[in-house]
C-alpha cells in the first residue's frame, strides 16, 4: 500500500469508532488548548512588562524628599528636604547623566466653568518629560522658554482633558488651580497604569510656576536621577544616601529624611514572577499532553488486540511489519494532529475571552500556535510507537487464530 491509501485507510479506522476517537483526542485538545491560552496569557503579562519599563524610562532612580516637622509636631505643606543644591551635588555623582525636579501636592482640585476634576498636578521641566517618553498627542508639550517665561500653562493626561472638555479641544482653553488661570497647551499620549497608579490622571505645569504660584517654597518633592546603565543603580543609590547623609547632617541611628527607590526593581521583579509563570505554564501544558499521549496509547492498544485477525490476513496475504507499523503509526498520530488542530482553536479562543471577561492581555504569536501543533504531532509519534510495533511484531499463525 502507498503512504496515501494507508492514511486513507487510518481514517476510515477512525472514523469507525468515531466517539472512541473524539474521547481519546480530548486529552490531546484539553492539553494543547491549555498550552496555548496560558502561552498567550504569559506573552502577554511579558509584554505589559515590557509596556511598564517603557512608560517608566531607562534607568532612573526616583529620589524622595520628607516633609519638614514643624516644631509643633505637623508636616510643612509647602517645604521639604531637597533643595536645588541637593540636586545639583547629587548630578555631579560619578554614573549619574542627569536629574529631573518634581513638585507636587496631592488633593489640588483643576476646573473649567462648573466642571471639575482631580489630576495629579505637578511642577516639572522639560528635561522630566524626556526622561520618563512623555509623547504629545494634541497640542505640545513643555518647553524651556515655559518655565523661564514664568508662562501659567499647562499639559493634562488624557483623563482631565477629557473630564473638564468632553466635547471640544482642550488646546487654548483655560483651567483654574486654586486662584490661578491656566492655559492648556497640550496633551499627552496615553500612559496606561503603572501598578495602582493612572499615569493618565496628570496634569504639567512648569516647575518654576509651580513653586511660585501653586505650591510656594523652593524646595522639591522628589527628583527622577538617570544613570548610565542599569548595572550602576545600585551603586549610584548607595553614593546618593552618603552624600545626602552629609549634607542633611543625619547623626548615625536617626532617621532618613529622604529615599531613594530604584522603579525598575518593581518590574523586574514582575519579570522574574513572568518568568516562573511561563515555567509553569510549560510544566503543565507537558502533564496535560502526556496524560492526553497517555490516553492515546491505550487506545491504540485496544485498537491492536481488536484488530488482530486483521493484522493476520494483511500479514498472511504479504503485508510487511513495517507496513502495519506505519498503519497503527499513522492512525495515532492522525487522532493527536486532529486534536491539536482544535485544541489550537480552544486555546485561541480561551485567550480572548479571557482576555475580554477578566481584562487581561493576552498576545498571540503564531510561533507558539506551530509549536503547539509540532508539539501533539510528537505526542502522536512517540505514544503511538509502541502499540505500532507491537503489531507489526505480532506473528501471523497466531495473529490468525486470535479469536
Amino acid at each position: 500500500m502507498t503512504l496515501g491509501e494507508q492514511v486513507r485507510v487510518a481514517l476510515q479506522a477512525l472514523r469507525a469508532n468515531w466517539l472512541r476517537g473524539v474521547l481519546t483526542a480530548l486529552g490531546v485538545v484539553i492539553g494543547v488548548a491549555s498550552l496555548v491560552a496560558l502561552t498567550a496569557i504569559s506573552a502577554g503579562a511579558r509584554a505589559g512588562v515590557e509596556a511598564d519599563l517603557e512608560r517608566l524610562g531607562p534607568n532612573i532612580i526616583i529620589l524622595d524628599g520628607e516633609f519638614v516637622i514643624q516644631p509643633d509636631g505637623t508636616e510643612s505643606a509647602t517645604d521639604r528636604t531637597l533643595t536645588q543644591a541637593d540636586l545639583d551635588a547629587v548630578e555631579q555623582l560619578p554614573g549619574v547623566t542627569a536629574v529631573a525636579p518634581r513638585q507636587n501636592v496631592e488633593g489640588l482640585v483643576v476646573s473649567s466653568g462648573r466642571v471639575q476634576a482631580s489630576p495629579f498636578v505637578s511642577g516639572i521641566t522639560p528635561l522630566y518629560q524626556l526622561m520618563h517618553n512623555y509623547a504629545v498627542a494634541q497640542g505640545r508639550l513643555l518647553s524651556a522658554e515655559d518655565g523661564r517665561d514664568g508662562r501659567q500653562v499647562v499639559v493634562l493626561g488624557e483623563r482631565p482633558a477629557r473630564r473638564l472638555f468632553p466635547d471640544a479641544s482642550p488646546i487654548g482653553r483655560s483651567i483654574r488651580m486654586l486662584d490661578r488661570e491656566f492655559t492648556v497647551i497640550g496633551v499627552f499620549a496615553r500612559k496606561g497604569n503603572l501598578g495602582d497608579e493612572n499615569l493618565d490622571n496628570q496634569a504639567f505645569v512648569p516647575l518654576t510656576v509651580a513653586k511660585r504660584v501653586l505650591f510656594g517654597g523652593e524646595k522639591v518633592r522628589s527628583a527622577s536621577v538617570q544613570v548610565a546603565s542599569h548595572h550602576v543603580v545600585p551603586k549610584v543609590m548607595d553614593s546618593i544616601d552618603e552624600l545626602l547623609y552629609e549634607r542633611h547632617r543625619i547623626l548615625p541611628g536617626r532617621g532618613e529624611d529622604f529615599g531613594t527607590e530604584d522603579q525598575t526593581e518593581l518590574i523586574t521583579t514582575a519579570q522574574a514572577a513572568t518568568s516562573t509563570f511561563e515555567t509553569l505554564t510549560l510544566a503543565l501544558g507537558a502533564i496535560a499532553l502526556v496524560v492526553g499521549g497517555i490516553g492515546i496509547m491505550n487506545i491504540m492498544l485496544v485498537s491492536v488486540t481488536e484488530r488482530t485477525r486483521e493484522i493476520g490476513i494483511r500479514k498472511a496475504v504479504g503485508a510487511e511489519p513495517m507496513h502495519i507499523q506505519r498503519q497503527f503509526l499513522i492512525e495515532a498520530v492522525a487522532l493527536c494532529v486532529a486534536g491539536g488542530a482544535v485544541g489550537v482553536a480552544v486555546g485561541v479562543g480561551s485567550a480572548h475571552v479571557i482576555s475580554d471577561l477578566a481584562g487581561w492581555q493576552t498576545v498571540i504569536d503564531p510561533a507558539s500556535l506551530l509549536v503547539a501543533l509540532s508539539t501533539a504531532l510528537a505526542v502522536g509519534v512517540l505514544f503511538g510507537y509502541y502499540p505500532a510495533r507491537r503489531a507489526a511484531r505480532m506473528p501471523a499463525a497466531v495473529a490468525m487464530r486470535f479469536d
